[in-house]
């Protein structure tokens, strides 16, 4: 459990309500007991390789957690460097363009577009996404400092 809060960064006693409730449900048990001092250390394992849960049993759609973080962390950034916004029109439509502070360090970067596209053009879009995304997790390095990296492409 303990190495499963650090993972998951949750709190240890929600852990174990959770843990509890699964296996109430038979969804988890325990494999063995390692004896020490005070209680013994339970090793838990999930009772299948898969689970299908229905939607509508789901509280939080998966992702919300990091997009919270991911809003605060580049909220966090901004502010440290925003001087202003820049209200234009380029003789097409109205622009609005960040100011920030050239001396600050930009830990950050978010892009927006809104763009036509063709399906064909969507999905070779979201090829690239996937592709950019896997190179950069392949230079992942346990030493290097952290990134919380969020690519997104919906049909308005």
């Amino acid at each position: 459990m303990t190495e499963l809060a650090s993972a998951t960064e949750l709190p240890l006693s929600l852990l174990h309500y959770h843990v509890s409730q699964c296996m109430r449900l038979g969804l988890v048990e325990i494999t063995r007991e390692q004896p020490r001092s005070g209680r013994a250390v339970k090793f838990y394992r999930a009772v299948a390789k898969s689970f299908f849960v229905a939607a509508d049993l789901i509280d939080e759609m998966p992702g919300t957690a990091f997009t919270r973080k991911l809003r605060n962390l580049l909220d966090q950034n901004l502010n440290r460097s925003l001087q202003g916004i820049c209200f234009k029109h380029d003789g097409v439509r109205p622009r609005a363009e960040l100011v920030t502070d050239p001396d600050q360090q930009k830990d950050a970067v978010e892009l927006w577009l809104d763009v036509g596209l063709t399906r064909a053009d969507a999905a070779r879009l979201r090829q690239e996404l996937k592709a950019l995304m896997d190179r950069y997790r392949a230079c992942e390095s346990a030493a290097s400092p952290r990134y919380l990296l969020h690519v997104a492409a919906v049909k308005l």
